[in-house]
């Protein structure tokens, strides 16, 4: 058992995983004409599909060839993901981070890390940057709907930081 990530599993029962997912995620499937074997799994038409993705201990696919899947759907390059969970928890206790630290993550994704820390240090002292423009407005309304409108989402060169 690592350390200190008891209390990480306790924040991430607060704080689900699935709040953070897209309605469409991309799973392995078989390889079509295009050379694509990652294929749309909607929330919507596949329930069952996507619950066992986002429950499994396992990265999400959340977007696939920077957002521009072939007209069918289907992708070849993964862009964008969810971590998995127990690497997130072992991240985070890693990190060590304590109360009223400040806190600026690179790659925000779902915003569900970012969600995570705001739960533990207040969403005023969490920032984080995405580059990706599409994958940054998830994030924030994901983390606006779970209640961390505080956490400040940046669209930009994680490289650069965030001075401020």
């Amino acid at each position: 058992m690592i350390p200190g990530r008891s209390a990480w599993e306790q924040v991430m029962l607060g704080v689900p995983r699935e709040w953070f997912i897209p309605d469409v995620i991309y799973g392995h499937g078989e390889t079509d004409q295009f050379g694509n074997d990652l294929y749309p799994v909607s929330k919507l038409d596949q329930p069952e599909r996507w619950w066992d993705l986002v429950r499994a201990d396992d990265a999400v696919i959340t977007q696939v060839d920077d957002g521009h899947p072939s007209p069918a759907g289907t992708g070849y390059e993964l862009t964008s993901s969810a971590s998995t969970p127990t690497l997130v928890a072992e991240m985070l206790v890693v990190l060590d981070p304590r109360p009223g630290e400040r806190v600026l993550e690179i790659g925000t994704g779902t915003g569900w890390n970012a969600a995570l820390l705001a739960s533990a240090l207040g969403a005023g002292n969490v920032t984080s940057v995405e580059v990706d423009p599409t994958v940054a407005t998830h994030a924030r309304s994901a983390l606006d709907r779970a209640g961390f409108s505080a956490v400040t989402v940046i669209t930009g060169e994680g490289l650069d930081g965030w001075p401020a």
